[in-house]
């Protein structure tokens, strides 16, 4: 992947000389955090827990540095790139989550085409919707959207065409979508050996897969092309007058089983499953949204192959009053191993876990610069591999926790 976007690179720079004088917007934000949190081990350091940050890891800490880039090379084609920087001792200390180009041709009919080229977020989410992929509702995105932002990356291309009906003098708009990728080969690593989890930490394209720690060895390569095999999304989406808002998409990785990666340790997944999203917008202050994700992921090659079967959904509530933003969220999220080639169940209980969380967030907004956000946050949840001796997999410790996690994040944005 690291020669594909080299490539993709010089070209872009050849591009940005010669498009010389175009409009180019960059921005920058800071994200501080003061944070109190009960949980057990983060995922993020090996361990079982659901949390971003740990008992260890509380205090003061750094949410997130990040910049963003979006500039024209020609009338109908941008530039988009994305920065990010956590502090917490990744591979690389500034690292890209997104880069890509997307072509608007101007469109002479109620149809218009869009084409993205490069590494980009399958259009899943109805949560995050700010620049970098952030969330306006919460600090901490749902079960669903914190899994896309650990593990899927559209590596590729993705063609979208558009019915333009409210600017036609319709009521809706509809789009569909299909795209072609690779370097996804690994997605489903985290859920099977992880479970959910409840975090705003997007891994970025070079950093290490969100995965280290014993018995599983940490990676510096999160998206990997094993299979040399492309996989493929596709969906459809419709705006009614800007108050209702639909999604959905079947997403294929298409692995092949087969190949090893020594560079990750760890062989391909295959991995698939279908997302429905709405979101609400009765008002301007007023925000409801509910998304829905059900799939499965493979690996090995048998007999058996080893399969777990995953799911979650969430309600959010958002309302926006002046200066200040208040939301609610509620996430369900469960997984099962179906099938195992290796011993890693407790009282018949295979790999897996279950559970449900409750998010609260005030946001003040003081202009246009800054923002202070308060959030508490506490997911009950019960995981396999906690009680499973550490010799396969678990921690030894009960099964059900509960997990306290409260932030207080000051931000400037420019």
């Amino acid at each position: 992947m690291g020669r594909l976007l080299a490539t993709f690179g010089a070209a872009t720079a050849l591009l940005l000389a010669r498009a010389a004088g175009a409009a180019t917007d960059f921005d920058w934000s800071v994200d501080l955090r003061a944070v109190s949190s009960d949980g057990t081990e983060s995922r993020l350091d090996g361990g079982l827990g659901k949390l971003r940050y740990d008992s260890a890891h509380d205090g003061l800490r750094l949410g997130e540095a990040r910049a963003g880039l979006r500039t024209d090379l020609t009338e109908t084609m941008r530039l988009n790139a994305e920065a990010v920087a956590y502090g917490d001792h990744d591979v690389n200390a500034v690292d890209l989550t997104e880069f890509y180009v997307d072509w608007r041709p101007i469109p002479h009919s109620i149809w218009r085409s869009r084409v993205k080229l490069g590494a980009f977020y399958p259009e899943i989410s109805l949560e995050n919707r700010l620049r970098g992929w952030g969330s306006p509702y919460t600090l901490t995105y749902s079960a669903i959207n914190t899994w896309i932002g650990e593990e899927l990356r559209t590596i590729g291309t993705e063609y979208s065409l558009d019915w333009l009906g409210r600017s036609n003098g319709h009521s809706f708009d509809v789009s569909f979508n299909a795209a072609a990728f690779g370097w996804n080969d690994p997605a489903g690593t985290v859920l099977a050996s992880r479970g959910w989890g409840l975090t705003d930490r997007q891994s970025t394209l070079f950093g290490r897969f969100a995965n280290g720690g014993h018995p599983y060895p940490e990676r510096t390569v999160f998206y990997d092309d094993m299979d040399k095999r492309a996989g493929y999304h596709a969906g459809i989406s419709a705006n009614y007058r800007g108050l209702l808002e639909f999604h959905a998409l079947h997403y294929d990785n298409r692995a092949n089983l087969a190949p090893y990666s020594a560079r990750i340790n760890d062989s391909t997944w295959e991995t698939y499953f279908d997302s429905l999203g709405v979101r609400y917008t009765p008002t301007a202050g007023l925000t409801l949204i509910s998304q829905w994700l059900h799939g499965r992921t493979f690996a090995g090659l048998g007999p058996p192959i080893n399969a777990w079967s995953f799911d979650s959904e969430f309600l959010l509530a958002s309302w926006l009053h002046g200066s200040m933003r208040y939301s609610a969220r509620y996430d369900r999220f469960a997984s099962q191993q179906t099938a195992s080639s290796f011993l890693a169940y407790v009282d018949n209980t295979y790999f897996g876990d279950r559970g449900h969380a409750w998010t609260l967030s005030a946001e003040h907004r003081f202009n246009e610069h800054w923002d202070m956000t308060l959030e508490a946050l506490e997911v009950q949840s019960w995981v396999a591999q906690r009680g499973i001796d550490s010799e396969y997999g678990g921690l030894d410790i009960p099964l059900d926790q509960r997990e306290r996690q409260y932030q207080l994040a000051l931000r400037y944005q420019h």
